[in-house]
């Protein structure tokens, strides 16, 4: 097993509210927040006191997606509405009502958003035209969280009456798993060979589903004390990180799902409060947000083998 070790690098402060929406932008080298001020924000990472606002919604934010050949900001709110704005003019484009409760998740694929929505629908919306050509009643509860897979031509969808369903891009279902989790099942992760879909749940529990040679429950993990509330996968594929209402980040090993390293409190001064979206800056670092109104930019180093 490997050893690593976490440590912070910045604190980025400014919002008014808890930080639900978290987006990195590899082209922009930007990372971009939402929180329950209605604020979105543009930070540059070696320039934390200078955080440039980039929208004022009445209205929390859930979601964030850039759009980088549009270099336009996808905005999810809590009534259900997605905000579309213009990065060069940081003007309003489109308000497109088209769900009724909060857009939890936003996510591109071949030229089209498709977002997850509190009322339990999926929708698909042209990038360029701005028109939903789709939209799909797919469960009662919440939809919180879409996945593409990175090679296959579908995506994995968590409900907050505890299933995955598993659907084509024009969103008919194919498979899926009814109790997936024993209450709302809020991430979903691939990990970057495709053959493992990583959920988290507000059950606590850490599940690694298998494809081949048909969908199998891997391995479940008690991974936190309360709600796991995201999973980010690196790009490099070795590690994953898990975020919880506990106040905990933790660092997993990505083959073999092995825990490596708890950041907390008061070991790594990290958050007071839940952690609720994690991203990976580049192999070597990664941003956390919280309901304590602040971002941290972490450090993660490979220490060596252990015996």
């Amino acid at each position: 097993m490997t050893k690593v070790s976490v440590s912070l690098l910045q604190k980025f402060t400014g919002h008014a509210g808890s930080i639900y929406g978290l987006y990195y932008s590899q082209q922009n080298k930007r990372v971009y927040t939402g929180a329950a001020d209605g604020y979105v924000v543009e930070w540059d990472l070696e320039k934390p006191e200078e955080g440039k606002l980039i929208s004022r919604l009445n209205e929390p934010v859930y979601s964030l997606f850039l759009h980088e050949a549009n270099q336009q900001l996808w905005i999810g709110t809590g009534p259900g509405n997605i905000h579309v704005i213009d990065l060069v003019s940081q003007k309003e484009l489109k308000n497109l009502a088209i769900h009724t409760l909060g857009v939890f998740d936003l996510k591109l694929y071949q030229g089209f958003i498709y977002a997850a929505g509190g009322d339990g629908c999926i929708s698909k919306t042209d990038v360029n035209t701005y028109e939903t050509v789709l939209v799909k009643k797919c469960s009662d509860k919440s939809a919180r969280s879409l996945v593409f897979h990175p090679e296959k031509n579908f995506l994995a969808a968590g409900f907050s009456d505890y299933s995955i369903q598993f659907l084509s891009d024009t969103l008919a279902q194919f498979d899926g798993v009814k109790e997936a989790h024993g209450n709302s099942v809020f991430s979903l992760a691939f990990t970057q060979d495709g053959k493992h879909l990583l959920s988290g749940g507000r059950d606590a529990m850490l599940k690694i589903w298998r494809f081949e040679p048909s969908l199998s429950l891997e391995k479940e993990i008690a991974a936190h004390n309360l709600h796991v509330q995201f999973i980010s996968v690196q790009p490099e594929g070795n590690y994953f990180i898990t975020g919880s209402m506990d106040k905990t980040i933790k660092v997993w090993d990505a083959h073999t799902f092995e825990l490596l390293k708890v950041v907390d409190k008061a070991r790594n001064n990290s958050h007071a409060n839940s952690v609720n979206k994690l991203a990976w800056i580049d192999e070597n670092r990664f941003v956390s947000i919280g309901d304590d109104k602040v971002m941290l930019l972490f450090g993660l180093r490979r220490e060596g083998a252990l015996d």
